[in-house]
């Protein structure tokens, strides 16, 4: 595909990866490798990229995802109990799906970051956006290699609720901070991403001001 299809194409990956299909861990790693590529704050490359393949770590930590879920909406899943045809209950749906088969997912991959920046009084949105801001470019050009490659992956946040549980589960060391999880999968044999309905640029973008056309 062209630069501008793998741009606009590609997108949260859940239903429609193909958890019997093998994966190649080289393919992985490859992907990794340009999404190393990616800016991060001053350069210091303080990342670590943990992979999760073990079928018990998974069933662990798709068990802590599945808990985080439920304590979110109530309790049991709500997807069925949406009104069909809908946008919601298409979305619902896709993501109570990964919820039920995360575990079958055969790769997890959770980068995690080290802050180096020293801290200062009310520096919270400094930090934070330096923080994420040296995760998330990665993480995306990783999402697009993948992509390039017929894998697919989505980010997900749910397992931060129980941060602790997983960061004891892989040893993670307390200085790094986890960013997200990213289930990694070929996709269906066949399927093809389409660029997705977004709001008009007119009605998101400002000049000179938040009013300015």
């Amino acid at each position: 595909m062209d630069i501008d299809e793998l741009l606009t194409t590609t997108r949260s990956a859940r239903k429609s990866l193909d958890l019997t299909a093998p994966i190649a861990l080289d393919d992985i790693r490859d992907c990794l490798r340009i999404g190393l590529q990616a800016a991060n704050g001053s350069n210091q490359q303080a990342w670590r990229w943990v992979i999760v393949t073990d079928e018990a770590l998974r069933d662990k930590i798709a068990d802590l995802y599945r808990t985080a879920y439920l304590e979110k909406v109530g309790g049991q899943l709500i997807a069925g109990f949406m009104p069909s045809g809908t946008s919601e209950a298409k979305l619902m749906s896709s993501t109570e799906w990964l919820v039920e088969h995360l575990a079958d997912v055969p790769a997890l991959v959770i980068p995690c970051y080290e802050p180096t920046m020293p801290r200062a009084d009310g520096d919270e949105s400094f930090y934070l956006a330096t923080l994420y801001g040296s995760i998330f470019p990665a993480v995306w050009n990783f999402a697009l290699a993948l992509h390039s490659r017929g894998y697919g992956t989505c980010i997900t946040t749910l397992h931060l609720h129980h941060e602790q549980q997983v960061r004891e589960l892989l040893g993670i060391p307390e200085s790094f901070t986890q960013g997200c999880l990213l289930p990694v999968g070929r996709l269906r044999s066949g399927f093809r991403f389409t660029a997705a309905p977004r709001r008009a640029i007119d009605e998101v973008v400002g000049i000179n001001g938040w009013e300015g056309r």
